[in-house]
């Protein structure tokens, strides 16, 4: 048996974005959310004792600013080598050959797959053959898994490619392929990413996108991780979710219509920042609130939005002690006006 992780998407340094910033926000701690998820991750595989890792893609956000990125990865790539864990990555449109310009010496736990064409690594001590290769350039829209080798006989074999598949909402349509293609390789798992939500395109053979490990903005919102993969007898037993992100994004929909008064759609935001701060287990939320329905405060509401709004955060900061960042309040409300109301107006509307 052996076990390995495997994630994607990582985008070091990346910033959240799309935040509107306000007295108490969490800069700090929303500045440093990529790099804690990937120190989670690290400690994970520590903890666990896994035997290697698999990067399918975007380490990086593109070109460093400074050499800073580059340094955190090795220090955290040397914790794993002194914990004995090998790490192999394939670079994907993010990090590509020829836009990562600045370069630094990686640890001898880490290889990277060749962009020129597919290269296949071999662990010995598990009977595992890794099959990947690299983008050479940011826009790559040939299908590289074609040219990945047949699978080596008596071996687990893995293919490690970063590609948008059959095509996701949201995702540029590099390296594209069908779950058909990657079936008939004959490998006994396909390590994707590219795509930032996690999601299992076939279970025989395992294909999947673990998804990010740290959303960056309201379109990641949920759990974000990395996949533990499971093997015994050349077989996939597990592969199961870990959640690694040190920050949670929400998008709360609260319908207002039956609210009476102020008092009353104040209390449906403290029940839709409950509800959240439990499923983001004890996690910092970024939170977008949109307050809907037909409501006798629709007027006011209009009238002096940034009263509501400034209201709403000051109510939510308390409730969850600081934890919920309010990252934007959409008002689309409307008025509530009885037939009865309508009729009475005397006017051709009413008639």
């Amino acid at each position: 048996m052996f076990r390995f992780i495997h994630t994607a998407d990582i985008h070091l340094d990346s910033p959240l974005t799309g935040l509107e910033l306000y007295e108490g926000a969490p800069v700090e701690e929303i500045r440093q959310a990529t790099r804690r998820a990937f120190e989670n991750l690290v400690q994970f595989a520590m903890d666990e004792q896994i035997d290697f890792i698999l990067i399918a893609g975007d380490l990086y956000d593109g070109n460093w600013r400074d050499f800073n990125t580059g340094l955190f990865f090795v220090t955290q790539m040397v914790k794993l080598k002194e914990a004995h864990i090998p790490v192999y990555i394939v670079s994907g449109n993010h990090d590509a050959a020829s836009r990562i310009t600045q370069k630094i010496p990686l640890p001898a736990n880490v290889t990277i797959f060749s962009t020129k064409k597919p290269q296949t690594i071999v662990i010995e001590e598990f009977a595992v053959a890794i099959h990947g290769q690299g983008f050479i350039k940011p826009a790559v829209y040939d299908n590289l898994s074609k040219e990945y080798p047949d699978p080596i006989q008596g071996y687990f074999n893995i293919g490690l490619l970063h590609t948008c598949a059959e095509g996701a909402e949201g995702h540029e349509k590099y390296a594209p392929c069908s779950v058909e293609e990657l079936k008939n390789k004959g490998y006994d798992y396909w390590a994707l990413g590219h795509v930032h939500n996690r999601k299992v395109l076939s279970e025989d053979p395992y294909i999947l996108f673990p998804g990010n490990i740290q959303g960056r903005h309201i379109k990641e919102c949920g759990e974000k991780g990395c996949t533990l993969v499971t093997v015994e007898d050349r077989r996939v037993k597990l592969a199961e979710p870990i959640n690694l992100d040190i920050m949670r994004w929400a998008f709360c929909e609260i319908d207002v219509t039956n609210a009476e008064n102020e008092e009353q759609i104040l209390q449906l935001v403290d029940k839709a920042v409950e509800d959240e701060l439990v499923k983001s287990e004890n996690r910092s939320v970024a939170m977008r609130l949109r307050l809907s329905g037909s409501c006798k405060l629709n007027g006011d509401i209009s009238k002096n939005p940034d009263d509501w709004k400034n209201n709403i955060r000051a109510r939510v900061h308390d409730i969850s002690s600081g934890k919920v960042w309010i990252e934007k309040i959409i008002f689309k409300t409307t008025s509530k006006i009885s037939l009865e109301e309508i009729i009475k107006r005397g006017d051709p509307i009413g008639d």
